[in-house]
């Protein structure tokens, strides 16, 4: 396609499986844009966040150059479901450890699609697995430590009280180190991540269900409305399933409504995507038929930049594909998948510390950087060119770090 000028912008922002609202957001991208100046030198205006007629809705606006004759106006609009994932945190180890078991149970029952994410996506596996490793040996290991040393301290053939209270001693300071290691590893955060895309899958969460129902609306009249250039649906992390459920369901009130959507006027980009999380859960029925109602779209643009850095996301695999929705050849929308190259945009001791810190990488695909490439958040979702005609052929690669 043709670079598309864009001068009038609507984003719709889906945040990832975080307690965090509107307000947190609001600060990191504006914070992001001051720094973003620096490198770039492209001044763009954050303004005050404001409510709106919807509860879970708030928006901010963006000017890109204000002030010039080529300002560019984006209404960036955050469709909060931080209410949905507070309810359905487990507060407690034991709620934490009764819903992961399911949610292994039910990922493991996925068979053949366990090969699938192994043979494109290994790292993501991997990430996936760890938690399940990292419990299961502090369970054990403080088990057989404890163990061990009551046995080398006991009298031959006897085991006194207090072999056995030097045993579960032990035990309890192996786990109790693990919690603490825990808190720096995040692997509860990730536990409870499977857990609630288990229930999702298995629908079990009708608030959630009706929230996009809500979320699509709210979308569709815009659409309708036509006064934007371009209506953009960013779906951060776990976010890029929303955002990928609404657009199926917009697309499907197009269709019942016949007003076909304007080629490149409505696209998506993904930043970090796990969408294959869902996609491959055995009783994910209904979100593989949103899957096939946007991989049938016509004209529908959509990015993703994930980087195989980031052991969080389906980095450079095309979700339709490996969710095994319609052969590439034979469906209207192949999404390009790229890598934002985050190497390129920090000096290398900047990026050996960010790539070792695994939570905070996640998160950069919303800051700014301390050096420009072809990765640029703030000019993807407040810039000129629209999402559809940008090339950037410098961040579409298969094998940065």
């Amino acid at each position: 396609m043709t670079a598309q000028a864009v001068r009038r912008r609507h984003v719709f922002f889906f945040s990832g499986f975080d307690p965090k609202g509107a307000a947190y957001y609001h600060r990191l991208y504006s914070a992001g844009a001051a720094d973003q100046q620096h490198t770039s030198g492209t001044p763009l205006r954050v303004g005050p966040r404001e409510r709106t007629d919807e509860r879970y809705a708030q928006r901010w606006k963006l000017a890109w150059q204000p002030g010039a004759p080529e300002q560019v106006d984006t209404t960036f609009e955050f469709l909060g479901w931080d209410d949905l994932v507070r309810a359905h945190w487990p507060k407690g180890i034991l709620g934490v450890a009764v819903g992961s078991v399911l949610a292994y149970a039910a990922a493991l029952s996925s068979g053949l699609a366990l090969v699938r994410v192994w043979r494109q996506s290994r790292r993501t596996l991997v990430a996936l697995a760890y938690p399940a490793v990292f419990w299961l040996l502090a369970l054990a290991g403080g088990a057989a430590l404890g163990t061990l040393l009551a046995s080398m301290l006991a009298p031959p053939g006897a085991w006194p009280a207090w072999g056995w209270a030097l045993a579960g001693t032990t035990c309890v300071g192996v786990w109790w180190a693990a919690l603490r290691l825990e808190r720096r590893l995040h692997t509860s955060w990730l536990l409870r991540i499977y857990r609630f895309a288990d229930l999702w899958a298995s629908g079990q969460l009708p608030d959630l269900d009706h929230r996009l129902d809500a979320m699509a609306e709210r979308v569709f009249r815009r659409v309708q409305a036509q006064d934007a250039d371009e209506i953009l649906l960013v779906g951060f992390s776990v976010g890029s399933m929303l955002s990928t459920s609404v657009l199926a369901r917009v697309l499907v009130k197009c269709r019942r409504a016949q007003a076909p959507v304007p080629d490149g006027s409505l696209s998506m980009l993904t930043l970090g995507q796990c969408v294959p999380l869902l996609g491959l859960m055995p009783r994910a029925h209904a979100f593989r038929q949103e899957l096939r109602e946007v991989s049938q779209a016509q004209g529908l643009c959509w990015t993703d930049y994930s980087s195989p850095g980031d052991w969080g996301s389906f980095a450079l695999v095309d979700p339709l594909q490996i969710c095994r929705i319609v052969p590439a050849g034979t469906r209207a929308l192949v999404p390009r998948m790229r890598s934002p190259r985050f190497h390129t945009l920090f000096d290398p001791q900047e990026y050996a510390v960010l790539k070792n810190d695994k939570r905070r990488l996640h998160l950069q695909y919303l800051m700014a950087s301390p050096r420009a490439g072809g990765y640029d958040y703030f000019r993807l979702t407040a810039g000129p060119g629209g999402l559809c005609g940008d090339a950037a052929p410098d961040a579409d690669t298969r094998t940065s770090p």
